[in-house]
């Protein structure tokens, strides 16, 4: 799993490079539900995602991770049939700026990006709203 991680965590990156938010979020859940396997939708399966997108984001990206953790832990749970992992983000005023956070919560339980996210950031509303839903099965 950290080797798929890996390279998910390069691509997405990559892709926030040249691409909105929107757009990324958007192809990686079609290309999630094309490939979808739907045998991978456990607890265990989930913190070994979470643990995996975690450590190499820490360690690949160690300044402001967050949001490309959160699209390849979302990516990679939809790609096993978990279709309840949502992403959020949120801004907080700390020291007179503006910080910006990115977790995935699963029937309200985050599942990365820290517990105290959803109580510590005021949520953008669901990115769901911003882009529409992506039906399952839809190609680019």
């Amino acid at each position: 799993m950290l080797v798929r991680v890996l390279c998910l965590t390069i691509l997405v990156r990559g892709l926030l490079g040249m691409w909105s938010l929107s757009d990324v979020s958007r192809w990686l859940k079609k290309t999630a539900r094309r490939f979808s396997s739907r045998t991978q939708d456990n607890e265990a399966y989930r913190k070994r995602a979470a643990w995996a997108a975690n450590a190499v984001g820490h360690r690949l990206l160690p300044k402001r991770p967050c949001l490309t953790q959160a699209l390849v832990l979302q990516y990679i749970l939809l790609r096993g049939g978990d279709e309840l992992a949502q992403l959020h983000i949120g801004v907080a005023k700390e020291d007179e700026e503006l910080q910006a956070h990115a977790w995935v919560e699963r029937t309200d339980k985050v599942l990365i990006g820290g517990t105290a996210s959803p109580h510590k950031y005021e949520r953008f509303g669901d990115l769901e709203e911003k882009i529409g839903p992506v039906e399952p099965g839809t190609a680019s």
